[in-house]
């Protein structure tokens, strides 16, 4: 569990900007030295994109039962996904086959069950929202085994993909983002 704080994050930029940069060669030299990282063409870029407050703010309370995507990324096959994720009880336990999930808590408490085994596996047709279920994940309705800690505002975890992993207890409102790495 990692705990974000103005200090973490002042490293984080301090070691960045530590990151050698090439710099051009002393004038007269007539030597040339190449940049480490020219700037590909914006042309080839994909966009930046941005979402206000209100728009995310909507998106944790719209949902309730329907698919919780703020964005899904095409960098090659949607190798990211970003959810804001709202629960008000416990849910299933799950494993996913291919992505890694980043979580960041943003509102109130739960107990993280992490590791163990899946208990009582479930296969359902479609997702709530009605689109087919991915073979690239496994629900179960518990975890056995595992490591139990409680995750609140401010919290990050990294979840690999493989690992079990489930919120069997919650604080409502829990609102987390939920960043699917493929």
């Amino acid at each position: 569990m990692i705990r974000i704080t103005s200090k973490w994050v002042s490293l984080v930029i301090a070691g960045m900007l530590a990151l050698p940069i090439a710099l051009p060669a002393p004038a007269g030299t007539g030597e040339a030295k190449p940049a480490a990282n020219p700037a590909p063409s914006s042309a080839s870029l994909p966009p930046v994109v941005y979402f206000s407050k209100q728009e995310v703010d909507a998106n944790f309370e719209h949902h309730k039962g329907k698919d919780e995507s703020l964005y899904d990324s095409d960098y090659g096959t949607q190798n990211f996904k970003i959810k804001t994720s709202h629960r008000e009880k416990p849910t299933r336990a799950e494993v996913h086959l291919t992505y890694t999930d980043v979580v960041y808590v943003v509102k109130g408490s739960a107990t993280l069950i992490t590791g163990g085994k899946l208990v009582d596996i479930i296969t359902p047709a479609t997702y709530p929202d009605g689109r087919p279920f991915s073979k690239d994940e496994v629900w179960g309705r518990s975890i056995e085994g595992g490591e139990s800690r409680r995750v609140s505002e401010g919290d990050v975890i990294v979840i690999p993909n493989g690992v079990p992993h489930w919120f069997s207890e919650i604080g409502a409102p829990f609102w987390f983002y939920n960043v699917k790495v493929k």
